[in-house]
């Protein structure tokens, strides 16, 4: 029974830490992190990553092999979350 038990509590263990962890890419040696206060802001992402694959409003969206991570901006053009697709 505890085998079952343990077996049950990892996913809600894995899942627990994913929503915890703040959004995060990497572009070559720089990190991108959603929770830095005050937040980057779009040019200074686009210094460090390069022009992005492709924009739509105040999301901007990013490529790096199966992953693609869209950078989502406020109204005063900080980085205010990542999100990541996996193809």
């Amino acid at each position: 029974m505890k085998k079952y038990l343990s077996l049950m509590a990892l996913p809600l263990f894995v899942l627990a830490s994913q929503l915890a962890s703040a959004g995060t890419m990497t572009c070559g040696t720089h990190m991108i992190q959603d929770d830095q206060i005050p937040g980057q802001s779009r040019s200074e992402v686009e210094e460090k990553c390069g022009t992005p694959e492709s924009s739509s409003g105040d999301d901007t969206y990013y490529k790096q092999g199966n992953v693609t991570y869209r950078l989502h901006f406020n109204d005063g053009d900080e980085l205010e979350s990542i999100t990541e697709e996996v193809e």
